[in-house]
């Protein structure tokens, strides 16, 4: 009966049987029965009608950014995965207001380079960093200096059940590497601050951040990008989790295809055909290695997406053993 229901009510912006593996950064992916790449606002209105009438549940349904930061269980299905689409990007700003309104599909990129060409301070430490605006927003993407809502005011979009809502920082309290954003909500729409700056100047600083970025991280095999959350307080003796795991002597570690990167060891790395499992058991190794040597828990940056709670049993206490 569902098969049939979901035939006659497919939205035309979502395709079925679609590989995830392509969508993401390092190549790693299950299938999704219906992908809906949302171009406006009204695709997003029709997967969340979608969901609804085909009742699928939570553990069936999540939303994928610009597929930088996540790993994805990559043996099994999911009922639908809902995607901003790069047309799903435009800018509308507020000059008296000194404020955008942002959609959140728009890739941080091409952000970057509007916000160079405009004139708008901050937004070029997201140099080099991939994905899109509503990821960075739900990760609070940053660096040391500065972290994406520190230039968010507030963010608009819907909840799963389709109730329209408005979402301002203070509320949030977003904190390192987290936004804090309710599990159950779509982010569409990013009002973001614009404080101005001479756009040559934020060209070059553009420009350092993403050489750095090119020379210090392995670029080379696809990752998810960096890995665990730096940590913080006396227990990690300021060392970045890099230094740790480094310090740990694992880089190079390597199970299947899936390695912790020679050059910069918060990163695992694709070499060709890594499983869900080769680089969730890295990650695995990593944290457990950390916290045996240095008494420190590494929590991970990378979103964990199907995963069945056995194999991230490690994360909670009582998995360390």
């Amino acid at each position: 009966m569902l098969s049939v229901v979901s035939e006659r009510i497919l939205p035309p912006a979502c395709r079925r049987e679609e590989p995830l593996a392509p969508r993401t950064h390092c190549r790693i992916g299950g299938i999704a029965k219906v992908l809906c790449e949302a171009s406006d606002e009204r695709d997003v209105l029709a997967a969340i009608e979608y969901r609804q009438a085909a009742r699928l549940p939570d553990d069936e349904v999540f939303l994928l950014g610009g597929g930088a930061n996540v790993l994805i269980d990559d043996r099994r299905s999911y009922g639908l995965v809902l995607t901003l689409g790069e047309r799903f990007r435009a800018i509308a700003v507020d000059e008296a207001g000194e404020t955008a309104l942002i959609e959140a599909g728009i890739r941080t990129p091409r952000l970057v380079r509007e916000a160079a060409a405009r004139g708008w301070e901050g937004y070029q430490f997201l140099a080099g960093v991939p994905g899109s605006l509503g990821g960075a927003v739900a990760m609070n993407a940053g660096v040391r200096e500065l972290s994406t809502w520190d230039r968010v005011r507030a963010v608009e979009g819907f909840r799963w059940s389709g109730e329209r809502v408005r979402l301002e920082r203070r509320e949030l309290a977003p904190a390192y590497r987290r936004g804090n954003l309710p599990p159950d909500v779509i982010v569409t729409i990013v009002e973001c601050e614009l404080p101005k700056g001479d756009p040559e100047a934020i060209h070059r600083v553009a420009r350092r951040l993403s050489g750095s970025r090119r020379e210090t991280q392995p670029l080379r095999h696809p990752s998810w990008g960096s890995t665990f959350r730096n940590p913080s307080g006396v227990s990690s003796e300021g060392l970045t989790a890099g230094e740790l795991i480094e310090r740990a002597g694992l880089k190079g570690y390597r199970v299947g295809d899936a390695q912790i990167s020679k050059l910069h060891a918060n990163f695992v790395v694709n070499l060709g055909a890594a499983r869900a499992a080769d680089a969730l058991a890295c990650l695995r190794h990593a944290r457990r290695a950390v916290l045996e040597r240095f008494g420190v828990r590494l929590e991970p940056e990378v979103r964990l997406i199907g995963f069945p709670p056995e194999d991230l049993a490690f994360l909670r206490p009582e998995g360390e053993a």
